[in-house]
This record gives C-alpha cells, sequence and structure tokens, in this order.
C-alpha cells in the first residue's frame, strides 16, 4: 500500500500489517485497458497468491486506473469466495461507494503516501509558508481534458472569476508553471504525466493563494468506481483551503481521516450534490466568503492559517495515515 522512505514513512506496510498477506491489484501481471472484459488472468493471480501463503488473513489493495469494486467483485471476489479458500479477506480499496459485501471494505485514502514521497526534498519550504500577503484568490490546475473541467473553465471564463486566480489548461497547452521541461510534448504530443510529480513548481503560486479547486479524476468514471487521485492532497500539503470537484460526500472521508474542511465558515454542501452547476455556484460564493471574511488585510485570518497549519502538520505525519489504516482494518 505504500513503501518506506527512511524519513517521513518509516516502514513499509507490508511490515506494519505483517500479519496479513498482502496482495496489490496495482501488481496484477494481466495488461488491460478501461473496455477490458476477461479478468480471469487476474482471477487467477489472486487465487494462486492466496492459496500460496500461509497466512489465514489475506488483504487485497487496489489503488490505481485499473478497475473499480464493481468489476472486482463480479469477475474476481464473487469467484475467490465460491472457491471457499479458508482466508479471511479484507479489501482496501480506492473505490468510495457503499457495497453490500460480505467481506469488510476499507476506502484507502489513496495518494496519500505518495504525495509526500514526491515532494520529500521539499519539505522544509513548504512547512515554513508564512501567513503572507496574497494577491489571488484560487489556484485551479486542470491537467487532462475531461467534460466537467471545461465546464469549470467556461463557468470561470462566464463569470468573469478568471483574472482572480491561477487556471491552468494542459490540454490547451496553458501552463502555470515558469519553467517547462524539454519534454513537455513528445513527438508533438502533450505530456501530460509531467505534472504529477512537480508540485513544487508551482510552490510560489500557492503561497500566492487562499485556496485551491481540485478537479479530481474520479467524477463520473463509472469503470474506476469512486476513484481519487493525488490531487486531493495538495491543498493540505501546501496548506490553503480546500475545494474540491469529485463524487458526491467525499469530505465525509477527509474528515473521518482528521481533516479541517471548513464547514464551519464556508458552504460545503457542494461535496453533497451530483449537479455540476449547484457546485459550481457554492463554490463562486464561498470565493466571496474567503474574501470577505476569512481574510485581513490580505492575509488569512490568524485563527484560519492556524486551521491550516494545523492541516497541513496532519497530512506530513504519516502515522496519522497508518493510525487511520490500523483502526478501519483492524476494527
Amino acid at each position: 500500500m505504500f513503501s518506506a522512505d527512511g524519513n517521513y514513512i518509516s516502514q513499509d506496510s507490508k511490515d506494519i500489517f505483517e500479519k496479513y498477506e498482502l496482495i496489490d491489484l496495482d501488481s496484477t501481471p494481466q495488461g488491460f485497458g478501461e473496455r477490458e472484459t476477461d479478468f480471469s488472468p487476474t482471477y487467477e493471480w489472486v487465487k494462486s497468491r492466496i492459496k500460496k501463503t500461509s497466512k489465514t488473513k489475506i488483504i487485497i489493495h487496489k489503488k490505481g486506473e485499473i478497475f473499480g469494486l464493481v468489476t472486482f467483485k463480479e469477475h474476481i471476489l464473487d469467484k475467490i469466495l465460491k472457491d471457499n479458500l479458508g482466508k479471511e479477506i479484507i479489501l482496501v480499496f480506492n473505490d468510495y461507494q457503499k457495497f453490500d459485501l460480505s467481506v469488510k471494505l476499507v476506502y484507502d485514502l489513496s495518494w496519500w503516501s505518495d504525495v509526500i514521497s514526491q515532494n520529500l526534498n521539499n519539505l522544509n519550504e513548504i512547512k515554513n509558508i508564512k501567513n503572507k500577503r496574497r494577491t489571488k484568490l484560487f489556484l485551479s490546475r486542470n491537467n487532462k481534458r475531461k467534460s466537467y473541467r471545461e465546464k469549470w473553465i467556461e463557468f470561470l471564463e462566464n463569470h468573469d472569476l478568471k483574472k482572480d486566480g491561477y487556471v491552468s489548461e494542459v490540454w490547451n497547452r496553458i501552463y502555470l508553471e515558469k519553467n517547462l521541461p524539454s519534454d513537455i510534448n513528445i513527438n508533438g504530443e502533450i505530456n501530460y504525466d509531467w505534472t504529477y510529480n512537480n508540485d513544487f513548481n508551482l510552490f510560489d503560486k500557492y503561497q500566492n493563494v487562499f485556496c485551491e479547486v481540485i478537479t479530481e479524476s474520479g467524477v463520473h468514471r463509472p469503470t474506476f468506481g469512486h476513484w481519487t487521485s493525488e490531487k486531493t492532497w495538495r491543498p493540505f500539503l501546501f496548506g490553503v483551503i480546500p475545494m474540491i470537484i469529485s463524487f458526491k460526500d467525499w469530505d465525509f472521508y477527509l474528515k473521518d481521516a482528521g481533516f479541517d474542511l471548513f464547514e464551519d465558515v464556508i458552504d460545503t454542501s457542494f461535496y453533497h450534490t451530483t449537479n455540476l452547476h449547484k457546485k459550481f455556484m457554492i463554490i463562486k460564493e464561498n470565493f466571496k466568503i474567503i474574501r470577505n471574511k476569512l481574510t485581513k488585510n490580505g492575509r488569512f485570518r490568524d485563527d484560519i492559517f492556524k486551521r491550516l497549519k494545523n492541516n497541513q502538520n496532519h497530512f506530513l505525519n504519516h502515522d496519522n495515515y497508518v493510525k487511520y489504516l490500523i483502526e478501519k482494518i483492524d476494527a
């Protein structure tokens, strides 16, 4: 589920959960795409792993974009359970839907570890962000073209909001980074992967905004389920107010893990609707609240900045993620 780096992440997940056999579905030897219908190679691989281990407890983990829990249950899990292999199975999945299962399901909060690891070399600077004067209201990073991102950009344009923030549209080659790498285009095609691991290139911009509007990867992705990515964790890393456009009720899982979403001072009901326009309108009104009530003289109010630093500290303490997983898995 995560690997040790010797610093912030002191132990591998396989060492923490040593009484379990960990099966990482992202490591399946089967290669397949979004239209795959034959999952028998992955089923056989999982079955083989379970039969070979002497451990009686199994964690089957899924983080990446391979399939959602609906597909996994139908094509793999139900068959494994029918095989009656005599093992206790726990699923730790990056798919936040409600399911009626005969095995325990733990929602993974995937990519928490990854974002820490990707920014290890710059954590001292990030942790030392000060409550200085800021001139822009929000940051919005939009990588691959997706319909809801296009609608979000259109909404910002129609309401004359783009001038108040930093807004990227990578599919249109509109970047926020000052220095672009030589491989930003490969054979004339946009290199979308470059932006994933380069958060610190926007350090100056994160220090100059009050909030980040995330357009998550898992909006309306039935193949992968209610899926999230590394994007969710960026506002917690950089200490700004998060507003995340994702599947309905994503805020519940973040609050359950100990994060402050500022529901007492902004309207977080946008998390509880599937209507994109309604989400956008609520976020627009939250911009006004942030500007008029949560800042003073171009800086965060001191009490708001303290809460943001608490969020950042909670995120950067990887033990909080480990504690969350242990509580859910061993419950």
